[in-house]
């Protein structure tokens, strides 16, 4: 079910990023073309200085139409390039989190165990394709993280079933000009997310927008934003199913592991 977020503020106004908005009775899901700022205008744009402020100011702009419940994991390394930005729904559950205390290349494989049905090591090591002695670590890692236990005679068996930390993932590549290899990596992202968007300078991005078939050929979006604020969406992707659930997985894993380190408090 999509979760809505209600804004009734006609105009919205973030001191630090120096970013404007007008908005009336926003209804804002996790797709970033929600959030674009039709009122301002900047028809001679000034460049962004790098990619780190580019997707600074773009952070910000989230934070003023999100909540806490809306993340972005920024710099997000899952093993298909690393997206500049990813943003995510967490449901708050702690227990959520305890993806946290195995590895991510194994999360899948512990979703894909029997559930409450002996097994043995040598299950695990078919399963995964690794060797005895690395299975049995990361069994170790599964009982100490409580969702498996150790029988007799070498058996073993899974009480509790893992579950995703979140189900909606859009992953953003930032550029200033390249949107070519833009495109090429945001691609690789969908083996996880539901949606890849390229964000551009906007001071550079009219060959892009040229070039607008080729975002509607790979079903990835284009969004251009600029220093003083103006945020504008050129093409809207359609939500897509994951590529890969060992991906999703990973990813969901990797980002417990972050939210752990982030926040003393779980």
């Amino acid at each position: 079910m999509t979760r809505f977020i209600e804004i009734h503020s006609l105009i919205a106004y973030n001191n630090s990023s120096n970013i404007y908005f007008k908005q009336e009775n926003l209804k804002m899901d996790l797709s970033v073309k929600t959030i674009g700022c039709d009122y301002v205008f900047d028809d001679k744009p000034e460049p962004f200085t790098t990619e780190l402020e580019l997707v600074d100011k773009f952070e910000k702009l989230l934070d003023v139409f999100s909540h806490k419940k809306v993340l972005v994991e920024r710099e997000f390394d899952c093993g298909y390039g690393i997206a500049d930005a990813v943003i995510f729904n967490y449901k708050s559950d702690s227990s959520l989190l305890d993806l946290s205390k195995i590895q991510d290349d194994w999360a899948y494989t512990l979703k894909s165990l029997p559930y409450r049905q002996n097994f043995d090591v040598y299950l695990l090591a078919e399963m995964s394709g690794a060797s005895l002695a690395v299975s049995k670590k990361a069994l170790k890692k599964f009982i100490e993280a409580g969702y498996c236990e150790e029988r007799s005679n070498g058996l073993y068996v899974k009480l509790r079933q893992p579950k995703l930390l979140c189900t909606s993932m859009i992953a953003i590549e930032a550029k200033l000009r390249d949107w070519k290899k833009a495109i090429w990596q945001a691609n690789r992202y969908k083996i996880f997310s539901n949606e890849s968007w390229v964000l551009l300078d906007k001071k550079h991005s009219s060959a892009a927008i040229k070039n607008l078939n080729e975002f509607k050929r790979f079903n990835t979006g284009l969004a251009t934003f600029s220093p003083k604020g103006c945020y504008e969406v050129h093409f809207s992707p359609k939500r897509e199913a994951h590529k890969s659930d060992f991906a999703l997985w990973r990813a969901n894993t990797l980002l417990a592991k972050s939210l752990i380190a982030k926040d003393d408090s779980f």
